[in-house]
């Protein structure tokens, strides 16, 4: 309910009073049964004064019933005695105002009672990919929530089809760097989080750099924080980051290099034919997070008889194994006559090699390990 409506409202209840202490009508008693926590049953008993101060109960032209959330919202608005109750979507015990109003040739009765709805408890298992896609700027998570209220009249809990997004926030920190502290809002159960967007985020790449430049592992923890204005933790995660270590990085470059030649050889030759490749020398750059490989390669076509192709080059493809292109430097006449007639060129653009590091990826729910910092 917007201001204007929620102004409405109030407007017509004070209206209502007015109405009520120049009328001779009471409600005199109102009494509310919970029939589970779904619906409510409504009794209201109207009475009207006589003549000399005697009460006497009386029926009214109409009766119109108004229910209300913490926030004004109208969960119900009508006649009927017997209320649906929208409890899975309210918050954990949160107060509702019920407004019985009794018509009395134009003119009405009103009073009020609040009650609350159930209660309930949020559970989520929370997920990170931390650093996503190559980047320590990006984050990805996932809650996977849990949301329960508690069986009416028992002690029991129940969980409910769907959980509403609770007002809170993500909170990231190094354990060795508690001051450098990333926070978020909550706005999904599951997204990507752009880090360089948030204030903070220098101070904690620098904390975090100066770990893993020691050759520290770096642990964080990730906390959850939800419910009501004044959000509480509701659950914690720790994750690991480490910088890669020599041979994990040699094992990468041999990767990208046969999945770089595979494709090469497809290119030149037509069709792929078993390749032995050789890593000369390799760098990586950490501010272009790119890989720089020499390689040498030889295939023959054909069978034994077929003609050798013998070549050496330049592999250039960012850590993640995209932007990949490889620069001709040397060959025999067989590799550089099929150069010549389908590239042409000094540089080939090749299609990415991600598919050659997926599999030697670890797992970054426990761990996740530094592609570039």
């Amino acid at each position: 309910m917007g201001y204007v409506a929620r102004a409405g409202a109030v407007l017509l209840s004070l209206v209502w009073s007015a109405c009520q202490l120049s009328s001779p009508y009471r409600l005199e008693t109102l009494a509310l049964e919970r029939i589970g926590w779904d619906t409510l049953a409504v009794k209201a008993r109207f009475v009207v004064r006589k003549w000399p101060g005697r009460l006497q109960p009386v029926r009214p032209d109409s009766v119109q019933l108004l229910l209300l959330s913490a926030r004004y919202d109208t969960l119900f608005w009508g006649t009927s005695t017997r209320i649906p109750v929208p409890d899975a979507m309210l918050g954990d015990q949160e107060r509702l105002l019920l407004e019985v109003c009794g018509w009395f040739q134009g003119r009405s009765v009103c009073d009020q009672a609040g009650f609350s709805a159930s209660p309930k408890r949020l559970q989520v298992a929370p997920e990170v990919q931390y650093p996503y896609q190559g980047t320590l700027s990006r984050l990805y998570y996932r809650l996977h929530p849990r949301l329960e209220r508690q069986r009416y009249a028992a002690a029991t809990w129940e969980p409910l089809a769907v959980a509403p997004l609770p007002q809170g926030y993500l909170r990231m920190q190094l354990v060795q760097d508690p001051q450098s502290a990333l926070e978020w809002p909550i706005k999904a159960w599951e997204g990507v989080v752009e880090l360089a967007e948030l204030p903070t985020f220098p101070d904690f790449r620098y904390a975090l750099s100066q770990q893993l430049r020691a050759g520290l592992v770096a642990t964080m923890t990730v906390e959850v924080y939800a419910g009501g204005p004044q959000p509480v933790r509701i659950a914690t995660l720790r994750h690991q980051l480490r910088a890669k270590t020599e041979a994990e990085r040699k094992a990468e470059v041999a990767r990208l290099a046969e999945a770089a030649l595979v494709q090469l050889v497809e290119q030149l030759s037509g069709r792929s034919y078993p390749v032995w490749v050789r890593v000369e020398s390799w760098s990586f750059n950490p501010l272009a997070m790119q890989y720089v490989v020499e390689i040498s390669a030889r295939w023959q076509e054909g069978g034994w008889l077929g003609p050798t192709c013998a070549l050496r080059g330049i592999l250039t493809a960012a850590e993640d194994g995209t932007q990949a292109t490889f620069r001709w430097v040397e060959g025999n006449p067989a590799a550089r006559q099929r150069w010549r007639r389908r590239v042409d060129e000094e540089l080939l653009y090749l299609g990415t090699l991600r598919e050659a590091l997926s599999e030697a990826r670890e797992d970054q729910h426990r761990e996740g390990v530094v592609r570039g910092w």
